[in-house]
């Protein structure tokens, strides 16, 4: 019997490792995301490609409840030493984990030459109008996986795509693993990580360089920041902030849709491109 590489244990540290020789790139999905979901972004992308589940995913157990990104941080940093990694791409709450490892200049990222930041949720704060409807958000699902309402969770997930995604087959059926996933697994631990931010201005000292955005522009890397329009769970204006308290980063904003589902192809070129 074949053993499933998308469902990595713990002999792996639950990581799945796929081709061989440099560079070596590091892969962290999203929140209700899995390796599964993370592979097609290192379609085209050469060396040894290692994909992670992070805890309360693919059979890893939950930290408990309360999340932070401090905590998938320093999952992140364990990943990136025990690969020898010195590229690495997070999606949603993995780009958080990135940036809160960037913002302290982690010993883990000092090999790190390329950076892509997928779809990144969170960074230095919400708006009023987005922290607002991700309060509302969270204590609706929150209310639905109590009740073990599998389609009604899958229906407010959906609700936050746009209209034509929403209505794919494809996109309903995953969509829909994911909400079963909330309600019999111990992934809910992780819900309120959605108001949480990844970077907090407010360490470090200003004064003397120190504060978290000073080491996120001091990062001597690459990266690269993707993300698409009309997504409530990952604005555009997160990503540009990003992108402008990091003065080399390039920024890329795509259609809405488009990084899961309508744009694969335009997805996997910007990333061959930007990892070589």
């Amino acid at each position: 019997m074949t053993n499933d590489l998308n469902l990595p244990g713990p002999d792996s540290d639950y990581i799945a490792t796929f081709g061989s020789g440099d560079p070596h790139t590091l892969f962290g999905h999203g929140f209700a995301g899995a390796i599964r979901d993370t592979r097609p972004f290192g379609t085209g992308i050469t060396g040894t490609k290692h994909f992670l589940h992070l805890p309360g995913h693919g059979g890893r157990p939950s930290p408990g409840s309360g999340w932070s990104y401090g905590h998938i941080a320093e999952v992140l940093a364990q990943a990136l030493t025990s690969t020898s990694a010195t590229q690495a791409l997070g999606v949603s709450m993995s780009a958080g984990g990135l940036l809160r490892l960037l913002g302290t200049s982690h010993p883990a990222t000092r090999n790190l030459e390329k950076v892509a930041l997928v779809l990144p949720a969170s960074f230095t704060g919400f708006s009023a109008e987005v922290a607002d409807a991700n309060r509302s958000y969270l204590e609706r699902l929150r209310d639905l996986v109590a009740a073990g309402d599998v389609e009604s969770i899958t229906d407010l997930m959906l609700s936050r795509e746009p209209t034509e995604v929403a209505e794919l087959l494809p996109v309903r059926a995953w969509t829909k693993t994911k909400a079963e996933n909330l309600v019999n697994t111990d992934m809910s631990d992780g819900l309120g990580l959605a108001l949480e931010i990844a970077v907090d201005e407010s360490a470090g000292d200003v004064s003397t360089g120190n504060d978290p955005l000073s080491a996120l522009a001091r990062f001597p890397g690459e990266v690269l920041v993707l993300t698409h329009e009309d997504d409530p769970a990952h604005p555009v204006e997160v990503a540009e902030a990003i992108a402008a308290a990091i003065p080399e980063a390039h920024l890329e904003v795509l259609p809405a849709g488009s990084i899961l589902w309508r744009g694969r192809h335009e997805v996997r070129r910007i990333l061959g491109e930007f990892f070589g």
